[in-house]
């Protein structure tokens, strides 16, 4: 994941949000579960980065959504998904984010 967004920034994209999903029952290479708390501590030491969690379930019970958020969640999801389909025990992590109005 660190060299994906290290790649990513060297190719000249400047980004100021990346969204990252951690899916319920994640788990590493060597069957190690991995949830949102370990996730944003290695990106903080090793990118130093500035790294928000959002648990989803909180945000669900926390009001109405606008249909643009409906949206970019079904479309995210549907990449993810696609992603999933695509990979292989020994793919990296994926890296599903959004430039401007499309998911890359």
């Amino acid at each position: 994941l660190c060299d994906q967004l290290r790649e990513k920034s060297k190719s000249g994209e400047v980004r100021r949000t990346h969204i990252i999903l951690v899916a319920e029952g994640a788990v590493d290479n060597s069957g190690n579960h991995i949830n949102c708390s370990e996730v944003q501590k290695v990106l903080i030491e090793q990118m130093k980065m500035d790294v928000r969690v959002t648990v989803l379930g909180h945000v669900q019970r926390g009001g109405n959504t606008s249909a643009f958020d409906r949206i970019l969640g079904t479309r995210m999801g549907a990449e993810a998904v696609i992603a999933l389909m695509d990979s292989t025990p020994n793919t990296p992590a994926y890296v599903i984010s959004l430039d401007g109005y499309e998911i890359v």
